[in-house]
């Protein structure tokens, strides 16, 4: 032990020698002398490194390192797509090699090809892995999205719009069209607040459009066949002259008041230099097929001559449209269209100077607005006031001018109309094939100095769109003129602007009012505003047209299939309430018409009582037959196990009051009172003594004054009245219930039926649109005039499930 603590004393004795003596000398700094107090290095900075030094003399040495660590690394085992980080790495991509990244790409694929050599699977194959083949499912998919679409769109038109809308909302194909039903979120209330404050919208572009071309003679004498005799709105000089857009009512030639087709809206070009004119037919797809049909037998009817020169196209797919409702729509066009291309001779501010007007009834109604604005994606997105915006004196005296002097050439693009503007449909189909793409705009945007900057149209670059803007309301929606009945109709809801762009454009414009703040709603709420401002839509409230009679029939297909659908307990049994027809309104039976409809279900009582008071009916003695039958029968089988036989009669003699002439000649005679004068109304003359003003209005200046009183009875005994319905307490009319008189008891004294009910908003109240007979509210009238406490005439729907019934009072519709 003594010998090891005297070795490690020795060993730290030599240890305090060398630290004294100081570094050797290989280790000491060149120029330093030992023991020399005036050295620059001590003994600290001599056992100190400067990294920062040491590693930027060492660079080279360094990086070519970590290449050799590196390549040595990629040489082993590790494959090109091992080499990804890991949130990058996909598990297919050794097979497939548009997995991995491009810089890597020829690498992989010269990987898989050294593996395709050395393998005995892949020897004297084309390919490069084991994979499986893919299924035929797949190899039968479309290779691209766009040829997907194009497939999928087989038998039916998808709207420019389609995607947007069937990401958003349900899909309906009507009318040979994919249109948007209703939105998935729930949406009916603010649906009425957006179209009475704010602004809805909703793509019409199913809409159709027939341009005839020709004489303008020629024109007017083809279509004045078409339209009542005493509306010769196509012909009246703001209309003809294209600064206005016409309502029509359509029958067939030589047919009125019977044959009504529908209504329409008719638009002219605005006067050029050139002989041939171009009107433009809006046309809604329930009745176009018919009316252009109608329109080429006039045709071909016609001899050979001038009037014989007339084309017929449908450039339903040349354009497109908007419809936009609400008090804010006026202001929103005018922000999202603010780009318009100046012109010398134009005024492109007319719609900046309207664009503070409280709500667009204030406007002329079918006025029409032309533009030509620029590339609407190059300013998106579009920003809107909230704020009610205050004018100058100087505007308030413009905007003044123009309420008072709508401007004669607001529907032109230049005074001289040398720009036909979306009249030429060749130079907007050449604009659009010069568009500017999306990738190109993208491009342009990085450019910009300031991020966000909102692009400048350039001339040599960027086109110019056409545009049409028409002021709506509710003359479009009842085919015929409105003056004194107006005031029935809330402003907010009935009226506002349709856009018209050429094809292309739909998602450019839709987007950028969409953005702006408008809200897009489908068909059903469409139907909503309407009925919520007082009017009847079109094909849903006008009997007696083939559309109404196919819209009704699939109505009432579906309400029988949910009625059937339903337990046998739980049904309505419609029977024990004297309901007969509970899925849809039986007009031809109002009226003494023999025939029904194709569409219609007519149900049977056997369909309609309820299965086990059947049951109970059967005797003890075929019991067990009848049960064992009852057991085959399908209750989900079709239709036609339940469908009554049909007649082979007509319901042609069926015809409907439209227009406010008609209108207004009946609500007259509605308000009169009862005079001594009048004959005994059990007398057929007397119903024809009441009815003559209303007479005189159908007939034609040509009508024969000595014709058969017989058929002018019959006429008038198969006319229909719209009415609209408003309860006078709580409830709601339920669809399809019969309406009576106010001193009616049962449900066979009912006199028209409602075809559309529900709570109105607006009102308070439930409301209702349906059609009485005029002979059912002749009837109505002798009821309020014999009656001493009638103190005004009304009405009263029944109900369908044994509910006590609704007094309204109802007001004439045209």
């Amino acid at each position: 032990m003594d010998s090891g603590r005297s070795s490690k004393m020795a060993d730290n004795s030599d240890d305090k020698k060398r630290k004294a003596q100081g570094p050797p000398e290989s280790a000491r700094p060149r120029g330093a002398k030992q023991g020399s107090a005036s050295t620059k290095y001590t003994l600290g900075k001599a056992r100190s490194v400067d990294v920062v030094g040491f590693v930027e003399a060492r660079s080279f040495e360094i990086n070519a390192l970590q290449r050799s660590l590196e390549n040595a690394r990629s040489q082993g085992n590790t494959r090109a797509f091992q080499t990804l980080p890991r949130h990058l790495r996909r598990r297919a991509a050794s097979h497939n090699v548009k997995r991995i990244p491009a810089r890597l790409r020829e690498k992989a694929l010269s990987e898989m090809k050294k593996s395709a050599q050395t393998s005995k699977a892949l020897a004297g194959t084309d390919r490069l892995t084991n994979a499986k083949k893919s299924s035929r499912y797949k190899r039968r998919r479309a290779r691209s999205v766009r040829q997907e679409y194009e497939t999928r769109q087989t038998g039916k038109r998808w709207l420019e719009t389609h995607v947007w809308h069937a990401k958003r909302m349900r899909m309906k194909e009507l009318w040979g069209a994919m249109i948007a039903e209703t939105p998935n979120e729930r949406s009916h209330r603010a649906a009425y607040r957006a179209a009475k404050e704010k602004t809805y919208i909703q793509d019409v572009s199913y809409f159709r459009t027939l341009e005839l071309v020709g004489s303008e003679d020629a024109i007017v004498g083809l279509l004045c066949q078409l339209i009542p005799p005493n509306e010769l709105t196509l012909a009246m000089k703001p209309y003809i002259g294209g600064a206005r857009m016409a309502p029509l009512t359509l029958y067939c030639a030589g047919s009125y008041p019977l044959a009504l087709l529908g209504p329409a809206t008719a638009l002219w070009e605005p006067i050029s230099g050139a002989g041939q004119r171009k009107l433009w037919l809006r046309l809604h797809p329930a009745n176009a097929d018919a009316i252009k049909i109608e329109l080429e037998r006039m045709l071909d009817s016609i001899p050979d001559g001038n009037d014989r020169a007339i084309q017929i196209k449908d450039i339903t797919c040349d354009l497109v449209s908007f419809e936009l409702l609400g008090g804010q729509s006026t202001q929103m066009l005018a922000a999202v269209l603010s780009q318009t291309v100046d012109c010398a001779d134009s005024e492109p501010s007319l719609l900046q100077t309207i664009r503070a007007i409280p709500s667009p009834a204030v406007l002329p109604e079918s006025v029409v607005i032309a533009l030509r604005i620029h590339d609407p994606r190059l300013e998106f997105p579009f920003k809107v006031n909230p704020e009610r915006m205050v004018l100058s004196q100087d505007e308030q005296q413009q905007l003044q001018d123009v309420l008072l002097h709508w401007p004669a050439n607001a529907a032109v693009l230049d005074g001289q109309r040398s720009d036909t503007g979306i009249w030429d449909r060749s130079e907007c189909a050449s604009a659009l094939e010069r568009r500017t793409s999306e990738h190109a705009l993208n491009k342009r945007r990085e450019q910009q100095l300031v991020p966000g900057t909102k692009l400048r149209p350039d001339p040599s670059v960027d086109v110019t769109v056409p545009l049409l803007l028409v002021r709506t309301g509710p003359e479009a929606m009842l085919g015929s003129r409105v003056g004194r009945t107006a005031n029935q109709y809330i402003d907010t809801l009935a009226h506002g602007w349709t856009l018209i762009a050429p094809r292309g454009w739909s998602m450019a414009l839709w987007m950028a009012l969409n953005f702006a703040g408008a809200r897009a709603q489908g068909l059903t709420e469409r139907h909503h505003i309407g009925f919520e401002a007082g009017l009847p839509t079109f094909p849903a409230n006008w009997p007696g047209t083939s559309a109404y009679d196919e819209w009704a029939g699939s109505a009432a297909t579906a309400l029988y299939q949910k009625w059937q659908r339903r337990p046998p307990g739980k049904r309505v049994n419609y029977l024990k309430f004297g309901i007969n027809s509970p899925f849809y309104a039986p007009f031809h039976k109002l009226l003494d018409l023999s025939g029904v409809p194709e569409a219609y279900p007519q149900v049977t009582a056997d369909g309609l009582e309820c299965r086990m008071k059947r049951l109970r009916k059967i005797t003890s003695k075929k019991k067990e037959e009848c049960l064992s039958d009852q057991m085959d029968i399908d209750e989900d089988a079709d239709l036609n196990s339940t469908v009554a036989s049909r007649s082979s009669g007509s319901t042609a003699d069926m015809w409907l009051l439209t227009g406010e002439l008609l209108a207004t000649a009946a609500a007259s005679l509605l308000a009169s009172t009862r005079t001594a004068a009048h004959e005994d109304p059990a007398l057929p003359t007397a119903f024809l003594a009441w009815a003559a003003p209303l007479l005189e209005a159908v007939r034609s200046p040509n009508y024969n004054s000595n014709s058969d009183t017989t058929k002018d009875i019959a006429l008038l005994q198969h006319c229909l009245v719209r009415v609209r319905l408003v309860c006078v307490g709580r409830g709601v009319p339920a669809e399809n219930a019969p309406i009576c008189t106010s001193l009616a008891k049962q449900t066979g004294d009912a006199i028209g039926f409602v075809m559309t009910s529900s709570f109105s908003l607006a009102r308070g109240c439930g409301i209702a649109v349906g059609a009485c007979s005029l002979y059912g509210l002749y009837q109505a009238w002798l009821s309020a005039a014999e009656s001493k406490h009638a103190k005004s005439l009304g009405l009263t729907v029944q109900s369908l499930d044994g509910s006590p019934s609704i007094s309204t009072s109802f007001v004439v519709l045209p």
